[in-house]
Parts: C-alpha cells; sequence; structure tokens
C-alpha cells in the first residue's frame, strides 16, 4: 500500500532524503517507516506499507484507514543518507519494501547534477516473485542502470535469479570504486556486508539500512 501523509502547514519535517519516522497508533503501538520521496515543495510524504500477517498496525492500514485520519508520528529519524565524497560507481540494493527510501535517495540525486556528475548509478532490486515489484522508476535526470532480480523466479521470468548481493558480486563493476547503499531484511543486509567485503568492497563504503520485522 502507498501512504501519502499531508503535514501541519505550522509543522513541516525537514529531514534528509533516506531517513525514516515513527508512527504511533492506537495504545502506543510504534512502528517505523521509511520516507520514501526526497523532499517535496508540499512538504508530504510518501510512506510504503507492507502488509504482515496478525499485525497490528497492518490490520489498521488495511482495514481501518480513512482519508483525512490525524496520526502521531515522530522523526526525522535514522543516518542512511547520501555521503559525500564518494566513488564514481553508486549501487543502490533493495529488497522489498526496502525500495522505500532507495527511491527517496534516486530522486534526490536526480534533482542535483553536481551528485551524478560523471558518476554511474545503478539500482539492483530483489523480490521473490515477479508480482511483487509494485514501483517503476521515472527520472528525468539520472541515467539509471535498473537490475530486477528474483530469488523464487519462474520459468516465465527473462531477468536475473538470485540474491541482489550476488548479482553484484557477479558483475563487472570494480567494488574498489563503489558507494554501496543496501536496505532490506536483515538477513540481506548482514550477508552483502560479509559478502561484498569479502570481494573487494572498502568497508567504509558499504552503507545500510536494516528492516527489523514487526506487526
Amino acid at each position: 500500500m502507498e501512504v501519502i501523509l499531508r503535514l501541519p502547514p505550522n509543522q513541516p519535517i525537514n529531514y534528509l532524503p533516506g531517513q525514516y519516522i515513527d508512527l504511533i497508533g492506537k495504545g502506543g503501538v510504534r512502528r517505523s517507516y521509511s520516507i520514501a520521496n526526497a523532499p517535496r515543495s508540499d512538504g508530504r510524504i510518501t510512506l510504503f506499507i507492507k502488509k504482515v500477517k496478525n499485525g497490528e498496525m497492518s490490520y489498521y492500514w488495511f482495514n481501518d484507514a480513512k482519508v483525512n485520519d490525524l496520526l502521531r508520528l515522530e522523526g526525522p529519524l535514522g543516518t542512511f543518507i547520501f555521503r559525500e565524497p564518494a566513488p564514481r560507481n553508486i549501487v543502490m540494493l533493495a529488497t522489498g519494501t526496502g525500495i522505500a527510501p532507495i527511491k527517496a535517495l534516486l530522486e534526490q540525486l536526480d534533482s542535483d547534477a553536481d551528485l551524478i556528475n560523471n558518476r554511474r548509478i545503478f539500482l539492483i532490486w530483489g523480490n521473490r516473485f515477479e508480482k511483487e515489484f509494485f514501483w517503476k522508476h521515472e527520472f528525468e535526470n539520472l541515467d539509471l542502470i535498473y537490475i530486477p532480480v528474483l530469488s523464487q523466479a519462474d520459468k516465465h521470468w527473462k531477468g536475473d535469479r538470485g540474491y541482489v548481493q550476488e548479482i553484484l558480486i557477479e558483475s563487472e563493476i570494480d567494488l574498489k570504486d563503489v558507494a554501496v547503499y543496501a536496505c532490506g531484511s536483515e538477513d540481506m543486509i548482514n550477508s552483502a556486508k560479509a559478502e561484498l567485503a569479502h570481494a573487494g568492497l572498502i568497508s567504509h563504503n558499504f552503507h545500510a539500512d536494516a528492516f527489523v520485522c514487526s506487526s
């Protein structure tokens, strides 16, 4: 589900692309959601909500939520932001709804010519099944190399198969000249960090935001 939040005009959130907010629901239930857009002139923020079986907040979003509901939030939070100086190759790794902060970072790069000057930008987005690719990228200035990956592809899938970090390692990209921004499950983040370091990625060029499963 895509949710757009409208903030009070006198209470904007001044955030950096890649950061997240905490939403507080009934009974004090708190959940973290990455902001899926770079700052907009109207101050609105977009969230990608995954349906979690038997989840308290999931039940609200998919059953009770209504237009113009009032919600409490805290933020911005997190340090998953674009960092300079950066190498020539920028690789975004995402799994599932981990595409949310990656999308915000890509929008930032798309709007700043200095950030993308003489750089190659890659997006490797992994899901289990093809139907789980719920977002299509559209950028005016970004020459993006997009690689969709499936871990449980059927025989009809023509793209890459496996895991996002494996696809990066198997590519011809020089890992010594790469900055990686990774967002997804803890398992993916931990595996990617270890495997990419072993393959030659400089440790301080790995930036990550791990999604902890919650309901």
